[in-house]
């Protein structure tokens, strides 16, 4: 079928609390672009970008390990389910399965690895390991659709449990903010997924659904919280679906936005937290 053209490129960029070692940021993300054509539903070329981001919550052990198993997991799922969201409570359910399969191998890992090293499993850590990690998750896809004509048409398809965020920005507007809409949404306990939670239902029916249509040089954002909470703080009631100030993050590398974060955070202008963004252009020059 060949390839579709202009999907997006992603970009991610992190940096840890300040005080903190880059060993000890506990947000993650990861991306995978499909490589050619596939055919949907209708006999349709699609191809597809998926993202996902976690926010591992610092009071629960290795939570740092959680979020990044759960990201991947989380585009595995969307990757071999298709249309996932039509299916939610399907799409759960394996999303868990997979997630809890994965983790119960690296627990048996980690064991034997603190026991390799002389630093087996303390007393006093047993409990935290019984009781699981825990992480927000945001996960999107966008998919290219070739329609009969030959023209592209792009979608975005989000699912949250937590507070990390997607925004849809054209032309500097912030379009769509998805879960949380407005800055005094966030609050101190995020919905979040625990490794030992095994009830599908339960998590089907706290997670949210979102989409959008996309047009040629719309900007997706996926942040973690205190990056989504400066992002909604931009906005102003006169300009409430407008982004004020918000820099090119397209400039930036590893290294400027580290050094932005820290500017944003001297100023008492964000919290100093565990920073992640990935973001999407569509377009040629995405």
């Amino acid at each position: 079928m060949g390839d579709i053209p202009a999907l997006p490129r992603a970009q991610w960029l992190w940096t840890q609390k300040s005080g903190s070692g880059r060993e000890e940021y506990e947000d993650a993300a990861y991306c995978w672009q499909s490589g050619e054509a596939a055919a949907d539903g209708a006999g349709r070329p699609v191809a597809s970008l998926y993202v996902a981001v976690s926010d591992g919550a610092s009071e629960s052990l290795l939570a740092r390990d959680w979020a990044r198993l759960l990201v991947r997991d989380a585009v595995e799922s969307m990757r071999l389910a298709g249309d996932w969201w039509q299916e939610l409570p399907t799409f759960v359910r394996d999303l868990m399965d997979r997630s809890a399969a994965h983790w119960d191998a690296f627990l048996i890992r980690y064991q034997a690895e603190r026991a390799a090293q002389g630093r087996p499993i303390a007393w006093y850590e047993q409990p935290g390991l019984e009781k699981g990690a825990f992480a927000t998750v945001l996960g999107a896809e966008v998919r290219a659709v070739v329609l009969a004509d030959g023209t592209t048409r792009w979608h975005w398809y989000a699912f949250a449990l937590g507070d990390s965020c997607l925004f849809q920005v054209r032309d500097g507007r912030l379009l769509e903010s998805f879960p949380v809409r407005t800055v005094e949404e966030f609050g101190i306990t995020p919905q979040l997924l625990g490794s030992r939670n095994h009830d599908v239902e339960l998590v089907a029916r706290r997670m949210r659904l979102a989409s959008g249509e996309l047009l040629p040089g719309d900007e997706l954002l996926l942040a973690t919280d205190a990056l989504a909470a400066w992002l909604l703080s931009r906005t102003t009631e006169a300009e409430p679906r407008g982004l004020v100030d918000a820099p090119a993050f397209a400039s930036f590398d590893q290294e400027d936005f580290a050094e932005w974060v820290d500017d944003q955070r001297a100023r008492a202008r964000m919290r100093n937290d565990d920073v992640t963004l990935v973001r999407a252009r569509v377009g040629a020059e995405a």
